[in-house]
């Protein structure tokens, strides 16, 4: 049964505000009601930005964690997905209140012109007369005409630059998009938006003593969230190196490589690499890149800006090489779950075209039986999902539509909306099911297929009767 949280009170340490938690609904949404200054981001358990440590007090779930979810460390939850059963005492070890509290602006267009056949570059100036200030990194968040609301990476540095009402924002067309595709591409110089900001805890922080390098990971227009903290970092003069790799569909795509490259023609401990992911030969990701430069990840810091598949698996990969948990600041970029209503049977447009979305189903079907082939008995269901997405992002999916689902002997019974057991392992004689959903340029490439492990009988059949055979049967 749901306790009714009337008479709970959450406490923010060390030594933050009290307030009451007087509804039923999450945690996050009684901070953000009572104006209290707390980080967040999606609201859907995904990005991981409103996570805490739980100090005192007790939780329930308000729903059970989606295949997409943030992994939360021991002591630590989500507040936008759990409400309190008791008075709470949290503690944010990744974020502090930011000095200025986010207000709303309008916002005059300047500029809207493409960078490349797919990003927008945005700049607009704010309607007030008080310059507007914000820490390298930020974001601000578009307020669209229905309330919704879109958050994009500010990519200058107002005040610093001279420019203290001038943001500048690098905005990647997704297809279906309600503001990248519809509103951005009617904008015209001297239309008004409104925004609000700043937003964010993926912001500049002065290196501690023994930090001596910077690493800063971005894929797509993740570089705009990197860039202010790119330009702090070199202005600062306070590391021996920093290095940026970039990860792309195409070297192309790295529409400020000109400016990269007079940055590091200045600064003699500045490099910067592209990643593109659509070469054949470069089966790595911009993390994979980072690692293999073998840096000295005991005296570095990390800024990782983009989809959030790229940030758990550098996450993982560079503590596991001996990078200092506290030294990996990120950043996940998620698409709205609101789209553009298409047409009412197939919902495409003319954005689409029938080349596409058959390219996409064919990577989908390459991609599937190579993840098949790398999943193993004694893998635990999470274990095989961190696979199956990094395997996609080395083949060159910018995220995925929906999560991958991954379901291990008796989770294969669950439908996509249903838990499963992320610890179930995978036995020598089991059936397991995989479900892709990645992005291929701009295309969903869905596909699924059932595998065996073993030779037991009943399993084949099932396989037979509603698939098609598998490299494991």
């Amino acid at each position: 049964m749901t306790t009714n949280p009337t008479h709970f009170f959450c406490t923010l340490a060390p030594d933050g505000p009290r307030f009451p938690l007087d509804d039923a609904g999450s945690l996050l949404d009684a901070a953000l009601a009572r104006g209290v200054a707390v980080p967040f981001s999606c609201k859907r358990g995904e990005c991981g930005s409103c996570r805490a440590q739980l100090l005192e007090g007790s939780v329930e779930r308000i729903a059970p964690p989606s295949e997409a979810a943030y992994q939360v460390d021991a002591g630590e939850l989500l507040m936008c997905q759990c409400r309190a059963t008791s008075d709470l005492r949290l503690r944010f070890a990744h974020w502090s209140a930011p000095a200025l509290a986010p207000s709303r602006h309008s916002a005059k267009v300047l500029v809207c012109e493409p960078l490349t056949a797919k990003v927008t570059r945005l700049v607009v100036e704010l309607q007030s007369a008080e310059p507007f200030r914000c820490a390298p990194g930020q974001h601000a968040q578009f307020v669209l005409e229905d309330g919704e609301r879109r958050s994009f990476s500010i990519a200058n540095r107002p005040s610093e630059e001279g420019e203290a009402n001038r943001l500048e924002f690098h905005i990647r067309r997704m297809p279906g998009g309600l503001f990248t595709e519809q509103r951005l591409a009617a904008l015209r110089p001297a239309d008004l938006l409104e925004l609000e900001g700043p937003h964010g805890a993926f912001v500049w922080r002065a290196p501690a003593d023994g930090i001596e390098h910077l690493v800063l990971l971005a894929t797509g227009t993740g570089f705009a969230g990197v860039r202010p903290i790119l330009r702090t970092a070199l202005a600062s003069g306070t590391f021996r190196t920093v290095s940026l790799y970039w990860g792309v569909a195409e070297t192309g795509d790295c529409y400020a490589a000109e400016w990269l490259d007079e940055m590091a023609s200045v600064h003699a401990g500045f490099r910067w690499t592209a990643v593109p992911s659509s070469r054949v030969e470069v089966k790595q990701h911009v993390q994979h890149a980072a690692s293999k430069a073998a840096h000295d990840w005991a005296r570095t810091i990390v800024y990782a800006c983009g989809n959030p598949a790229m940030v758990r698996d550098a996450r993982a990969l560079l503590q596991a090489e001996g990078l200092p948990k506290a030294r990996f600041v990120s950043e996940v970029f998620l698409p709205s779950t609101k789209q553009v209503a298409r047409h009412p049977w197939e919902k495409v447009g003319a954005t689409f075209t029938r080349d596409g979305i058959l390219e996409a189903r064919r990577r989908s079907m390459e991609a599937l039986p190579q993840i098949a082939a790398l999943i193993e008995p004694g893998m635990t269901t999470g274990e095989a999902i961190a696979v199956a997405d990094r395997h996609l992002r080395r083949l060159g999916a910018a995220y995925n539509w929906h999560p991958t689902y991954v379901r291990f002997g008796p989770d294969t019974q669950r439908t996509s909306r249903e838990p499963v057991d992320r610890q179930r392992r995978l036995r020598e004689d089991d059936v397991y099911t995989v479900d892709l959903g990645p992005v291929w340029d701009g295309y969903e490439g869905d596909y699924g297929d059932t595998f065996v492990c073993g030779a037991d009988a009943d399993h084949a059949r099932v396989c037979l009767l509603y698939t098609s055979p598998s490299p494991r049967d």
